[in-house]
């Protein structure tokens, strides 16, 4: 399996949520292939937490998979699942955030379905309670901007993917928990879905 690039703050409510502001170029981080983790056709899959002694939070995301042109070929709903305490020691050192989002499992995916460049909802879950629902329109940097710019730094492949970023509404997860996130096209029609439990 490939490895994947997450996206930073590419919606402006999530940057502000997390006190800052959304860049105006696109900024990347790498997930060994290790973090990623994929929904079986039910949509069942297991979400890890990493080290349950950190806040761990959730990230819905639109997740897009490469082709073989490097064009965006399937989608579907994710959740770049993120150690906040180890990503807050990065942030102060200024290093990697592997460990804070590339741990064993960090990167769900749930169904996939056909990649078509339209607007999507996304939404996530907590035990029944929605923590996030946003729409895909309010990306800072879009699918293809996304792709184009990060194909000029790193050596991308097919079978790559893209975490295309988190709007507002982040927060923590638990043991036990039931996580549920959903893409929905402009008919309210589920197009990809996960459920887990922590």
């Amino acid at each position: 399996m490939n490895g994947a690039w997450g996206v930073r703050r590419n919606y402006q409510a999530h940057a502000e949520e997390m006190g800052g502001v959304a860049p105006s170029t696109p900024k990347f981080f790498f997930m060994p292939s290790s973090a990623v983790v994929e929904a079986d056709d039910d949509g069942i899959v297991a979400i890890a937490l990493g080290n349950q002694e950190n806040q761990i939070e959730h990230e819905v995301e639109l997740v897009v998979q490469l082709g073989k042109d490097l064009e965006p070929l399937l989608m579907a709903v994710g959740c770049d699942t993120t150690d906040r305490t180890a990503q807050a020691v990065a942030k102060s050192k200024g290093t990697s955030w592997l460990q804070a989002k590339g741990f064993p499992g960090a990167a769900v995916v749930g169904t996939w379905v056909a990649y078509k460049s339209e607007n999507y909802d996304i939404g996530l879950s907590v035990n029944g309670e929605v923590k996030q629902l946003s729409n895909t329109s309010l990306m800072v940097h879009s699918v293809d901007a996304l792709i184009s710019a990060l194909s000029k730094i790193e050596d991308l492949s097919e079978g790559d993917l893209i975490f295309t970023g988190t709007p507002a509404g982040v927060g923590p997860l638990s043991a036990g928990d039931k996580v549920s996130a959903w893409l929905k096209d402009e008919s309210n029609n589920i197009l990809s879905r996960f459920d887990g439990i922590c």
